[in-house]
């Protein structure tokens, strides 16, 4: 629903095997193919976070398979030498979070769960490369959730939250807390994350500083290694206000704390330029937070500059291509590209093609190491040499999709009110027959920062395999077309996008290509609350799955962990301002629940902090209330979606055949 989680693939691979490869699959193409299903997916790797040395030679990735014996998903740290392409696991079947070389090119560490023992929060380890076995430095009974290495590679500093003040009181059953701005699921009380120094050889870490505020994530040091640049929750805000966060630089050695000039209300996640003379790091737009801005500073924050203007995306920030210039993923359209912005503003669009890039590392040289989706194609780790035409790629952990028809993508525009141009993906099946129209899905992307985009969607495509064309619409409000469509949603957080889709359908219709008769509309999160919201509309749809919906949007903003949300996109506190509440409750799909003729399936987990279960109970009871075909199933796990590779398989399993059974 919110911006809040920021947000995995391969093996040993020599050059030899990737051109055998190569030729299966060309050989493959050559007979019919057969097309993809669920079952197919579990061969999915999934790629994440590369990494390239200092000197462009070397590149360390984090590769995920999914275990469904095991029900788990194993992480691969995998080091791929540039030049000649192999690629080897340097720790094997655990489950790594994260990996960073250290200055010196000469160790990586990572976070991880520990393999033995009965500890299974994520621990922090080195793993020297000129041999030896992973050393695990720390024992955090809570785990460790990020870390830097101090510039001179003698030091990393990580970030863990300690126990809980009144620990011994908790442990005797004394453990009644106070809520403030706390979601619905919370256990405790919140306990802010502290700082911590330690020594890559092994031994006590050093805490930094005694403050009252918790680390909110990001950081990096100063070139002398004396200061640290850190995203703090500033103090007395609660965790779950997210808007609440500031760059501070901390002294390490007496943690004496120095906020930095500001560009807005929030900012965060600094990264230190190369040369050591700038640091960067994100904001949000003061005219809306939907969209995330770049910034440049001087070495010692001060100086800031609104960086991303011109480019008027929501913007990740990847890391310095070289000097002061920052290498930005954004969405943009119908793809996900890579720019380099220089330190005046001006934008340079990196030549990938039509790849969908979803990170990229930089080496001093400019190099990049690229995990992209180029359409029809699972992601895979390229590089890319500073003035080459195109990414070359080193890996091929997804070959094997190469043997099944895939459903062509294209992009749909049309027309939506104040003069704004969406966008949309829609895919066809894979076996089409000419002059035969067919069934039509609405696939509706979560967010609303977000956007539907021509990488590859392993779902999408075995949905349109089913015979079905898929329509991915990129609504108002989504993230792709600036800051003005961003926001234009609000506060009519529903009706502006629900009048959105609706036209994109009609511009799909007039292709002539699809059975008008037989539409169904799904989507999970901001996808769930248009699905609900669009079959309390509408009644031409002969199915629908609603996930995760905000059904409520009362509820909704009392109960959530992202407590800055609904201010931001609707307003403050209904209960004190009566046209405030009128318009929650006008723009609440639960309002118009009694008109839902659709046979509809309602998926959520039993503990989402993010949309609250309770929600989904209201929808599904008050929809049945009206006779109408209506089927709720749950899941009993935490989260806003479920995580785990059974349970995660299984709500698609049950999204396919509803769609099925009904269109």
């Amino acid at each position: 629903m919110v911006r809040l989680d920021r947000p995995v693939e391969q093996m040993k691979v020599a050059a030899l095997l990737g051109v055998l490869a190569v030729a299966t699959v060309a050989s493959a193409a050559a007979a019919p193919r057969s097309t993809l299903t669920l079952t197919d997916l579990r061969k999915t790797v999934s790629l994440r976070q590369p990494e390239i040395s200092a000197d462009g030679k070397r590149i360390v990735v984090l590769v995920a398979r999914r275990n469904y014996a095991k029900n788990l998903t194993a992480t691969d740290l995998v080091l791929v030498d540039v030049a000649s392409r192999a690629a080897r696991a340097l720790v094997r079947d655990a489950r790594v979070q994260a990996a960073h070389w250290s200055p010196d090119s000469r160790t990586i560490a990572y976070v991880a769960e520990p393999k033995s023992g009965d500890d299974k929060s994520p621990q922090l380890f080195v793993l020297p490369l000129d041999g030896g076995e992973p050393l695990q430095l720390t024992h955090e009974k809570k785990g460790v959730s990020d870390f830097i290495w101090r510039p001179d590679s003698r030091a990393l500093t990580y970030v863990a939250t300690p126990e809980a003040p009144n620990a011994k009181a908790i442990e005797n059953h004394d453990d009644a807390f106070e809520v403030t701005d706390d979601a619905w699921t919370a256990q405790e009380a919140p306990v802010p994350d502290r700082l911590y120094e330690i020594s890559p050889a092994g031994g006590s870490p050093r805490r930094i500083g005694d403050w009252n505020w918790s680390v909110a994530g990001g950081l990096t040091y100063s070139a002398d290694g004396r200061g640290l640049f850190v995203t703090r929750v500033k103090p007395n805000a609660h965790p779950n206000r997210y808007l609440a966060s500031e760059i501070v630089r901390v002294d390490v050695r007496t943690g004496a704390v120095t906020p930095i000039p500001r560009l807005s209300a929030t900012q965060g996640d600094p990264i230190r330029s190369p040369d050591g003379r700038y640091i960067a790091y994100d904001f949000a737009n003061p005219r809306g937070s939907m969209q995330i801005e770049a910034a440049l500073a001087r070495s010692d924050g001060t100086d800031p500059r609104f960086l991303t203007r011109r480019l008027d995306r929501n913007v990740s920030i990847q890391g310095f291509t070289s000097g002061d210039a920052l290498a930005i993923v954004a969405n943009d359209g119908t793809q996900r590209r890579l720019y380099r912005v220089a330190s005046d503003g001006a934008v340079t669009t990196y030549p990938v093609g039509t790849m969908d890039v979803a990170s990229a590392s930089f080496a001093r040289d400019g190099t990049a190491a690229l995990v992209g989706s180029p359409p029809l194609r699972a992601a895979e780790l390229y590089v890319f040499h500073p003035h080459a035409a195109a990414p070359a790629r080193l890996t091929h952990y997804n070959d094997w999709l190469g043997a099944f028809a895939l459903g062509k993508e294209r992009t749909i525009v049309w027309r939506s009110g104040d003069g704004f141009h969406p966008d949309g993906v829609l895919i066809a099946p894979p076996h089409p027959r000419a002059g035969v129209r067919v069934p039509l899905l609405l696939l509706i992307h979560g967010g609303p920062t977000s956007a539907s985009t021509l990488g590859f969607s392993g779902f999408a495509q075995v949905l349109a395999a089913r015979g079905w064309f898929v329509f991915e619409p990129n609504y108002r409000g989504s993230d792709n077309l600036g800051l003005a469509f961003a926001r234009t949603t609000v506060p009519y957080i529903a009706s502006v996008p629900g009048r959105d889709i609706e036209d994109g359908l009609a511009a799909v219709l007039k292709l002539g290509v699809v059975d008008a008769s037989r539409i169904g509309v799904s989507g999970w999160s901001e996808g769930g609350l248009m699905t609900s919201w669009l079959i309390g509309h509408d009644t031409r749809w002969k199915a629908a799955v609603s996930g995760a919906a905000v059904n409520d949007w009362i509820q909704y903003s009392a109960m959530t962990d992202a407590k800055d949300f609904t201010p931001e996109f609707i307003g403050r506190s209904p209960w004190t301002n009566p046209a405030l509440m009128a318009i929650f409750q006008s723009e609440s799909p639960l309002t118009y629940a009694a008109r839902v003729k659709t046979p509809t399936l309602i998926l959520s987990d039993a503990g989402d902090f993010r949309v609250p279960t309770p929600l989904a109970y209201e929808f599904y009871h008050d929809v049945r209330a009206a006779g109408t075909p209506v089927q709720f199933v749950i899941y009993p796990v935490i989260g806003h979606f479920p995580s785990d590779p059974v349970r995660s398989e299984d709500v698609m399993r049950r999204w396919e055949a509803w769609i099925g059974k009904y269109l």
